[in-house]
């Protein structure tokens, strides 16, 4: 084979765009594949994560394997229909190596190339030794008569860069068996014509660019770079066939597939559509900026911000309300942050999207006029909004939002001066605006009530097993740290590998960014099994990138397109969502209404509630069961304000009556006397007690009315509510109660011991035996009623009981010491 000239001079380029192009291509790529401007081949690299292509493990086999695959091709195809196993398949030689590129004569100095990789002579050498000398080929080669010859030329197809074999012929051997091939089946009688379009020979390990235009040579070349670098494999088999598509069509630039006609004659494998297709977007990108990316109707985010993504203006018919939205798009992206900013500026659009097909439906001139628009083409989107909210196309929190985003973004376009004087909102009438009572009140509990529960909670927990086998190990570690975390979404794909530490005291903490609010290095603490799941992801992620800084690495790697592992999974509902819609049903016991009478029942849940994000809300409801102060919650869920927090996990009023009203029917005085409460009086005066007419104490409620005026801190009896008449406890209160017991319990046999106080001390400190059996018999009391009732009745207390708890307020009248944050983590097997 000729030897590979060095790197031309770029200068052949005809035109400012291919000179670009030429520009923009890497020495160290052009390096990697070997390439050179004269020769125009592409040779594929035996070792690279990307564009590698080791050799076939078949004995004999010369042929380049998919990186990371054993076989090539042609044998993998051979070994699935043989029925040998791989170690036996292997072993048997190859009789026939295609693919296998001209070599030179093994005479020194020979310019001709070797005959087959058999006879490894010219065919003038090979004649002279089989027929003249008559001698093997190792004393052959040492003998004085043979000389080297020189070479006959290069092959006059024109895409071919291989040499003559035989004086006689114009071809290599390939192709001057190819024209004789043709000439016999009588496809061509022109040889000219025949030499210019004939494919070149397909070598294993290379791309043959020749006979293409510069333009188009410096496109695939530059595609190619770009795909590289992403980390996309791009075979040799995807090219070939594109390379011969654009020679038979005589295409100038790659540039004709944009037309989707063109597009869809590509139609001989999918690999070949997605080099097009992904080459287009990059050579696209090349040479763009964000200011002339901003006249498009369509923007390719990459321009803006480096990340993917796209913000499509289509949708506004109105070219000067399309214009106007564009511009206040440029003015707001830079303040939003994060890897995907057009999350946050696409519902604007779509907002605005939705004002302009109110306007081209409802006026005859289609809202083209900015000037003689008015405030009733406002009501009239208003009461389309609303129509649309009626028959389900958009729901009522949708509606709600579209107002506001349409408010804000008119807004804007005029404190950005677009309706001056020669903007393009010329005129736009103050009356063409929203009011605040345009808005529509948004549905209560729109965050609230998210979380998942218990049963379904376990039945995620216990098929955990599966989700690995169908999305994947990084789905489904990416889904136990949702679980466990209740961080976002965003937050657990992009966590790096060495996002787990540790706190002064030695417990695990997790670390990660809150792309959000834009927080980064935040400290979330978390329990050993979750520590010990990111540990066992670490070490799979650095056996699979040995070679790969841990800085760069991502504890979720994305498995396509990611030789290094520095890509994140690109997500993880899309796997997450096909697991739970294969999953069998989750039954939830809910109550219904029987015969006038409450009756629980075991329902399906929706499993349209179940995705990633309603982690985040279970994870916020768990600890708020567990009775984690809001405040801490807040930093829990790494919110600024506590309002948005109380949304995780507020409770309804209606809920939370009707689990008063049953908890209630369980209450008790200091004596463990039940005290009923049936006349429905009775109960709306209990909601009302509940609300200012009772303070929080240890383990029940207190009513003395000084003792509540001074928020629990007018005790005249030290907080020994068992010997108060104004003590009231319930069933939602019996941890409380356990636990007070097991503490005094644990008091009085410390101060027995050998504990030095005063005696004073020790007498006032010691419980008395009175105030535990007061406290047992509570205890004993409560649960006996309890176990009085039916298990239907028992779900719905449990139920009440897990209401109340969550919405009660957290004490602040008793002295606590500081604990460490429960272990909330969702139970499930190692």
């Amino acid at each position: 084979m000729m030897a590979l000239a060095p790197l031309a001079a770029t200068g052949q380029a005809e035109d400012i765009r291919t000179r670009e192009i030429v520009a923009a291509l890497d020495p160290e790529f052009l390096q990697l594949v070997r390439w050179d401007w004269d020769l125009r081949v592409i040779f594929y690299p035996k070792n690279h994560p990307v564009l590698g292509m080791p050799d076939c493990s078949v004995n004999g086999c010369v042929r380049g394997a998919r990186f990371g695959r054993p076989l090539c091709m042609g044998c993998e195809l051979l070994w699935k229909d043989s029925g040998q196993s791989f170690e036996d398949f292997i072993k048997v030689a190859k009789g026939r190596m295609l693919g296998v590129r001209q070599q030179p004569c093994r005479v020194p100095d020979c310019q001709r190339p070797w005959k087959t990789s058999t006879v490894a002579l010219c065919d003038a050498h090979h004649r002279q030794r089989v027929d003249t000398l008559k001698l093997p080929l190792e004393e052959f080669l040492r003998h004085p008569a043979v000389k080297p010859r020189e070479s006959l030329g290069e092959c006059e197809v024109e895409v071919c860069y291989r040499q003559r074999q035989y004086a006689r012929a114009r071809y290599c051997q390939a192709h001057h068996l190819r024209w004789k091939a043709a000439r016999r089946r009588g496809e061509t009688t022109d040889e000219e014509a025949w030499r210019r379009t004939e494919s070149a020979v397909n070598a294993n390990r290379e791309v043959n660019l020749r006979g293409l235009p510069e333009r188009v040579v410096a496109e695939i070349l530059y595609g190619l770079q770009a795909r590289t670098e992403t980390g996309s494999k791009t075979w040799d088999h995807f090219l070939r066939p594109l390379c011969d598509h654009l020679r038979a069509d005589g295409a100038q630039s790659l540039e004709v597939f944009a037309d989707p006609a063109k597009f869809e004659s590509l139609t001989r494998t999918k690999g070949m559509r997605s080099v097009v297709r992904t080459t287009l977007v990059w050579l696209t990108r090349l040479g763009a900026t964000p200011e002339s990316e901003r006249h498009k109707d369509v923007w390719d985010l990459h321009v803006f911000t480096g990340h993917g993504g796209t913000l499509d203006f289509t949708g506004i018919s109105q070219s000067c309300l399309r214009e106007a939205v564009k511009i206040w798009a440029y003015d707001d992206l830079p303040r939003r942050r994060g890897a995907r900013p057009h999350t946050a500026v696409q519902p604007y659009v779509a907002a605005m999207t939705r004002l302009s097909e109110s306007l081209r439906l409802q006026r005859q001139d289609g809202g083209e006029k900015p000037a003689v628009l008015h405030r009733g083409d406002i009501v009239a989107f208003c009461n389309r909004l609303a129509f649309l909210a009626e028959n389900g196309t958009i729901s009522a929190r949708t509606r709600s939002h579209m107002v506001r985003d349409v408010a804000l973004v008119l807004t804007r376009i005029r404190t950005l001066g677009l309706t001056h004087p020669g903007q393009v909102m010329e005129g736009l009438p103050a009356d063409f605006r929203l009011q605040r009572e345009d808005t529509p009140d948004e549905p209560e509990d729109t965050e609230a009530g998210k979380d998942l529960p218990d049963a379904v909670m376990r039945q995620l927990c216990d098929n955990l097993d599966v989700l690995e086998q169908t999305a994947g190990r990084e789905v489904r570690v990416g889904t136990e740290l949702l679980m466990d975390t209740g961080r976002r979404p965003e937050e657990i794909r992009e966590l790096p590998l060495d996002c787990l530490a540790q706190d002064p005291d030695g417990s695990p903490v997790l670390v990660y960014d809150n792309f959000k609010s834009y927080r980064l290095g935040r400290r979330l603490p978390i329990g050993k099994a979750t520590a010990a799941v990111i540990t066992g992801q670490q070490e799979r992620v650095r056996t699979l990138f040995p070679h790969t800084p841990v800085s760069e690495l991502k504890l979720l790697p994305a498995a396509r397109k990611n030789p290094r592992g520095t890509k994140a999974i690109y997500s993880i509902s899309e796997g997450h969502r096909t697991w739970v819609d294969s999953l069998p049903d989750f039954l939830v016991p809910v109550t219904v209404e029987e015969a006038g009478e409450p009756v629980t029942r075991l329902l399906p849940f929706d499993k349209s509630r179940i995705f990633p994000y309603a982690y985040r809300h279970t994870y916020a409801q768990r600890h708020a069961d567990a009775g984690v102060a809001p405040d801490v919650l807040k930093e829990l869920m790494d919110h600024t304000d506590l309002k948005v927090t109380q949304n995780y996990y507020r409770v309804s009023q209606e809920r939370r009556r009707e689990a008063v009203d049953r908890v209630v029917a369980l209450q008790f005085d200091r004596h463990g006397t039940r005290v009923w409460r049936q006349a429905q009086s009775l109960l709306d005066s209990e909601h009302v007690r509940r609300a200012i007419g009772e303070v929080s104490v240890p383990y029940g409620v207190c009513q003395e009315p000084s003792n509540v005026a001074a928020g629990g801190q007018s005790c005249p009896i030290r907080f020994r509510c068992v010997g108060c008449d104004h003590f009231r406890t319930d069933v939602s209160y019996l941890p409380e109660l356990q636990a007070y017991l097991a503490d005094l319990l644990r008091s009085r046999e410390r101060l027995r011991s050998a504990f030095e106080a005063d005696d004073w001390a020790r007498s006032e400190a010691m419980p008395s035996d009175e105030e535990i059996r007061r406290v047992r018999r509570l205890i004993a009391r409560v649960k006996a009623d309890l176990g009085d009732l039916s298990v239907e009745e028992q779900a719905q207390i449990e139920e009440a009981v897990a209401v109340v708890r969550r919405s009660r307020t957290v004490l602040l009248s008793m002295p606590r010491i500081g604990q460490p944050l429960p272990d909330v983590r969702p139970r499930r097997s190692a």
